[in-house]
């Protein structure tokens, strides 16, 4: 069996520069998601384990898509990463004269600087080739799938030349069963609820939940059952000729490769 503990921080409601604290750990079961939701038993696992927050409203809004920046700080936790020094990360990592922290629009003085700034230097992210990391852009499934793969060190077969980029990352998840029968195709924006379905898969090694496999040969998605059996294939999205993205080798900070080392087949 292979258990992850896998926790994170809950997400913001993030517009352009704009940020507001209003998010808080609840007590009490999210009042937007019911039992019969398939976000629920996912939600309300990591809400009684205090490591999603929700809205001072009592809602945890499943349906929202959370950007990039976002996403960084739901990766970025002291049950994940040795996050020691994180608090310190822009000043000892970035000159006092500098505006920026190692991205063209990651102002220094953002809340997010400290968890670029560390996921950065972790090599766990990578930006684009302008030079940004575009903070407030949601974040789509093949993304998230590679940053997921790089923290967790999970098994990613060797990256061929000429392949799609994010072959390796997605393989990974499905082989673990974790990505959601809501997840239809590669450039999809993930939302809260998927993010927290995905958390819960790779903690509990959910592998009696219906999921989506991956099909190296076709580049495709396809929804499964319990039993692995694919019932149908869904076609992959067209390819994207601008996007110039290309994925960074793997790096392991020395805790994570502990844990992962302890895991049991």
């Amino acid at each position: 069996m292979r258990s992850f503990f896998f926790a994170l921080i809950g997400s913001l409601l993030f517009t352009g520069t704009a940020f507001a604290q209003n998010t808080v750990f609840s007590s009490e079961p999210f009042t937007d998601v019911p039992a019969n939701s398939m976000d629920y038993q996912a939600i309300e696992y990591l809400r009684t384990k205090n490591v999603v927050r929700g809205y001072i409203d009592g809602t945890f809004k499943p349906d929202t898509r959370i950007n990039r920046a976002e996403f960084v700080e739901f990766i970025i936790n002291p049950l994940i990463l040795d996050t020691n020094d994180m608090g310190d990360c822009v000043r000892t990592n970035i000159s006092d004269a500098a505006t920026n922290v190692f991205f063209s629009d990651v102002s220094k003085d953002a809340w997010y600087a400290e968890n670029i700034c560390f996921a950065k230097t972790k090599q766990i992210i990578d930006g684009y080739p302008d030079g940004t990391f575009r903070p407030g852009a949601p974040i789509n499934f093949v993304e998230a799938a590679k940053i997921i793969s790089n923290v967790f060190t999970l098994n990613l077969a060797n990256y061929q030349a000429g392949e799609f980029w994010y072959r390796a990352y997605v393989q990974s998840l499905s082989d673990l069963r974790a990505i959601p029968t809501s997840i239809r195709n590669f450039g999809q924006m993930i939302t809260r609820g998927e993010m927290a379905q995905i958390v819960y898969r790779l903690k509990v090694d959910s592998t009696g939940k219906s999921s989506m496999g991956f099909n190296a040969a076709g580049n495709t998605l396809y929804a499964r059952n319990a039993t692995g059996t694919p019932p149908a294939v869904v076609p992959p999205p067209p390819v994207d000729p601008t996007r110039v993205d290309r994925p960074s080798r793997r790096s392991i900070v020395e805790d994570a490769e502990q844990r992962n080392a302890l895991r049991s087949e």
